[in-house]
């Protein structure tokens, strides 16, 4: 059976299709470039947000202090002198802490020797944010291993006057929490990226600490007496572990401290809490 035939169409509809099809496009194509520079006219609006890694006017400050150094050779252990070990450590720690956006002073960045009453008058002078002085340890028993942070709530006399200045407290007699603070988070960041034994922190009255009127702390990085331990410490991949680890504790600590500046000091009214002005003037 034949199919009917069917009447192409005339060619003025195929034009006039051909016309609707081409309006249709260029409608498309203004309405496109009408909302593109609608947004870009909201987007100059938009208030450009410059995200910063500190709230405060100014990047805080950072004291680091390699422990020993000159004539002052610290312990000595299986072919490695603390004082060298500790400034190598010590400058890894600076341009850690550089990187991150944090400032830094160091006590020694080369082989001389400092009173340890010096290390403590330059963070005070500096008014740092942190004090973090790097030691390793010894044991006359050579299993032990580990790593241990030091701090002291009894500062001097003379340090807790100017404490007491400097934030307005009521009496001359503070307590200084601060360094336990930083001792908790140095020791627990620490442990964690490198798995070294956890010997806990310890309260002494370390010149170090105990002069400062800043938040001190000082870490004993592992024992050279210990033969793994002393072996891993010449390594640059764990330097790099223990670094990292010291920076993430520093840091959170002043992130801590950044709103609330003030935080962990008291007045002692009691006159026994109030210590002598006498600090043990050997480090570790």
């Amino acid at each position: 059976m034949k199919k009917p035939n069917s009447k192409p169409p005339s060619r003025f509809w195929i034009q006039v299709r051909a016309f609707i099809q081409c309006f249709a496009s260029y409608g498309a194509l203004t309405g496109g470039i009408c909302a593109l520079a609608w947004l870009s006219t909201r987007l100059e609006a938009v208030p450009s947000v410059q995200l910063r890694p500190w709230d405060l006017n100014a990047e805080p400050l950072v004291v680091i202090d390699a422990g020993h150094g000159g004539h002052d050779g610290g312990a000595v252990a299986g072919g490695t002198i603390e004082k060298n070990l500790t400034l190598e450590l010590a400058l890894r720690l600076r341009d850690e802490l550089t990187t991150k956006g944090i400032r830094v002073k160091m006590t020694r960045d080369t082989d001389v020797f400092l009173p340890l009453e010096e290390r403590a008058a330059i963070a005070n002078k500096m008014e740092a944010a942190a004090f973090v002085s790097l030691h390793l340890n010894t044991s006359a028993t050579p299993e032990v291993d580990g790593i241990e942070t030091y701090f002291t709530e009894q500062k001097t006399l003379s340090a807790q006057r100017a404490i007491q200045a400097k934030w307005g407290m009521p009496t001359p007699a503070v307590k200084d929490q601060r360094g336990r603070w930083l001792a908790e988070s140095l020791q627990q960041h620490v442990c964690k990226i490198t798995h070294a034994a956890d010997r806990g922190i310890k309260q002494r009255n370390y010149v170090v600490v105990s002069q400062t009127q800043v938040p001190s702390a000082l870490i004993e990085c592992g024992f050279l007496t210990h033969e793994t331990e002393a072996l891993k410490l010449k390594k640059e991949d764990y330097q790099k572990l223990l670094i990292s680890g010291i920076s993430d504790g520093v840091i959170q600590f002043l992130k801590a401290q950044q709103s609330q500046p003030k935080r962990g000091i008291s007045s002692l009214n009691i006159a026994a809490d109030v210590p002598a002005d006498e600090t043990e003037v050997t480090a570790p």
